[in-house]
C-alpha cells in the first residue's frame, strides 16, 4: 500500500512539474508598449475609409487591375490578400457597410482588423503597417462562416481524401501485381539466348552411305605412240624459245608442233599504286571583348533647412513625403497646407495649427517619417 502511494505521488509531482513548465514556456517576453490614443483614432479611421472606397467598393475589374500592379512592383503581400478577396466574393454577396475598426501596437509597427458586412456572411480584415515605412506588412481576407458550413467543407475535403488515397493504393496494388510478369520475362529473356547459342554451333556430319558409282563409259584405247608424241611436245615446247611477239591476252605465242598443237606460257603482271595524303590546318580564332562602361553616379538631392521656430508642426503617424507646399518665409493661416503625407497609400495634407509664418522645413519630398516627428515649425 506505502509502495502504490508513493508511485502516485511522483506522478503527481511528474504532472505539476510539466504543467509549471509548460505555463512559463507559453509566457511572451517581448512586451509591446500600448499605442497612443490619437495615432489609434486616427490609423482606425484611415483603415476604415481605405477599405471601404479602395477595395469594398471597388468592381471586379477594378480588383483586377489592382492585383496586376501588385505582380508588377512584386509586392506579394498585396497581390495574394487581394486574390483571395477576389476568390470569396461569390461568398460574400455585395457589400453592406464596414461597422468597425480596432488598432494595436506591435512590435515593428501596428495592426489593425477591420469588421465588415455583406449580404451573405461578415468578413474580417487584417491590415498590417510598418512604422518606420508606412508600407503594408499584412492583409488578409477572412470571411466568417457558419457551423454548417464548416462541417460540409469538412465532409468534403474528407471525402476528397479518402477518394485520393483509394486511388493511389489501387494504383501501387495494379504495380505490385505486374510484378510475377517479371520472371516471365526473364525466363523468354533466357530462351531466347539460348536458342541463339544453340544456332551457332555447327550441326554434326551425317554419314551417308556412298552409292555404287556407275560404270564408266568405256573410252577408246590411246596408243602408246599418242602419249609419248604429246610428252615429247610439251617438253619441247618448254625448252623452246618463247620470245616473240605479245598477244593481247597475255600469252606468249610459241613453237607449233607436227600435229598442230601450240604451247604458250602465261607471264605475270604488276600493277603499281602510288597514294597521296594531304593535310588541313585551321587557322586559330582570336576574339576580343570591349570592357563595359562604369555607372555615371547618382547626387543626393539636398534637404531644405531653415532657423528652427516656436511652434512646431509633427507628423500624426508613419508615412512618406509626397510633397512640400510652402517654403521657409511664406505667411500661412491657421488650417493651411504646409505638406502632403502619404500614409496607408492615401494623401494627408499637414496644416498649420495657428496663423504665422514658416520658420523651417524639417523634411523633403520622399523621406520616411515616423509618428510625432517634427515635419516644419512656424513664428
Amino acid at each position: 500500500m506505502k509502495q502504490w502511494f508513493r508511485k502516485a505521488t511522483l506522478c503527481l509531482a511528474l504532472v505539476f512539474s510539466v504543467i509549471t513548465l509548460a505555463s512559463c514556456g507559453s509566457s511572451n517576453s517581448n512586451v509591446v508598449e500600448p499605442i497612443d490614443p490619437t495615432i489609434k483614432s486616427a490609423l482606425e479611421q484611415q483603415a476604415m475609409q481605405y477599405a471601404e472606397q479602395s477595395i469594398y467598393k471597388l468592381t471586379e475589374d477594378k480588383i483586377q487591375e489592382q492585383i496586376d500592379s501588385a505582380y508588377k512592383t512584386k509586392d506579394a503581400i498585396t497581390y495574394n490578400g487581394l486574390t483571395n478577396y477576389k476568390n470569396d466574393l461569390d461568398r460574400l454577396g455585395s457589400f453592406v457597410s464596414v461597422d468597425n475598426a480596432s488598432a494595436s501596437k506591435t512590435e515593428d509597427g501596428y495592426r489593425i482588423e477591420i469588421d465588415s458586412t455583406f449580404e451573405k456572411r461578415e468578413l474580417k480584415l487584417t491590415l498590417g503597417i510598418n512604422e518606420m515605412t508606412g508600407a503594408t506588412t499584412e492583409m488578409t481576407f477572412e470571411p466568417v462562416y457558419t457551423m454548417a458550413e464548416l462541417m460540409g467543407d469538412a465532409a468534403g475535403n474528407l471525402i476528397v481524401g479518402m477518394g485520393t488515397v483509394f486511388a493511389v493504393l489501387i494504383f501501387i496494388a495494379w504495380i505490385i501485381s505486374l510484378f510475377k510478369y517479371i520472371g516471365v520475362f526473364e525466363k523468354k529473356m533466357k530462351e531466347s539466348k539460348e536458342a541463339k547459342a544453340n544456332a551457332s554451333v555447327p550441326a554434326p556430319a551425317v554419314s551417308i552411305a556412298a552409292a555404287p558409282a556407275p560404270a564408266a563409259a568405256q573410252t577408246p584405247a590411246v596408243s602408246d605412240d599418242t602419249i609419248q608424241a604429246v610428252i615429247a611436245a610439251a617438253i619441247a615446247a618448254y625448252e623452246a624459245d618463247t620470245e616473240g611477239e605479245t598477244v593481247g591476252n597475255g600469252f606468249v605465242p610459241g613453237p607449233t608442233l607436227n600435229n598442230n598443237l601450240r604451247v604458250r606460257p602465261l607471264r605475270n603482271r604488276s600493277v603499281s599504286v602510288a597514294q597521296a595524303e594531304t593535310a588541313s590546318v585551321s587557322a586559330p580564332v582570336v576574339t576580343s571583348v570591349a570592357p563595359a562602361a562604369a555607372p555615371a553616379p547618382v547626387a543626393e538631392a539636398p534637404k531644405v533647412t531653415g532657423a528652427q521656430g516656436s511652434i512646431k508642426v509633427d507628423a500624426p503617424m508613419p508615412g512618406k513625403i509626397l510633397a512640400v507646399k510652402k517654403k521657409v518665409g511664406d505667411a500661412v493661416k491657421s488650417g493651411e497646407a504646409i505638406l502632403v503625407l502619404e500614409a496607408m497609400k492615401m494623401e494627408n495634407e499637414i496644416v498649420a495649427p495657428q496663423d504665422g509664418t514658416v520658420a523651417s522645413i524639417n523634411v523633403s519630398v520622399g523621406d520616411a517619417v515616423e509618428s510625432g516627428a517634427t515635419l516644419a515649425t512656424l513664428n
